[in-house]
């Protein structure tokens, strides 16, 4: 990466927050969803799965593998309520659950 890049993202001169703080924030975010997820879940389930985005009505869940996704899957039902009692999961209707590609 080059240094105008690096400095680019650390200028102040961006909108309201400058692309660092906004990715350090979507990090920030993705920890606490996950966290709050997994808390509904037991070991070792809960280690194989991870929160990436909400938007809307829809959480992004990436799953380690496609045993752990279908677990998921049938989960979902007794979860989504506990789950929108949470302030982040309110407007959560559906998830969207991929499988992370292992190398």
């Amino acid at each position: 990466m080059s240094i105008n890049k690096i400095e680019s993202l650390l200028r102040e001169s961006h909108r309201r927050f400058t692309p660092l703080q906004r990715l350090l924030k979507t990090a920030s975010d993705q920890k606490q969803w996950t966290a709050e997820l997994r808390a509904f879940l037991e070991p070792p389930l809960c280690h194989a799965v991870e929160v990436t985005d909400i938007r809307g009505p829809h959480v992004h869940v990436v799953c380690q593998n496609a045993a752990i996704a279908t677990r998921l899957r049938f989960l979902l039902p007794t979860l989504l309520p506990q789950l929108t009692a949470l302030a982040s999961f309110h407007r959560v209707t559906a998830f969207k659950i991929r499988i992370a590609h292992q190398s």
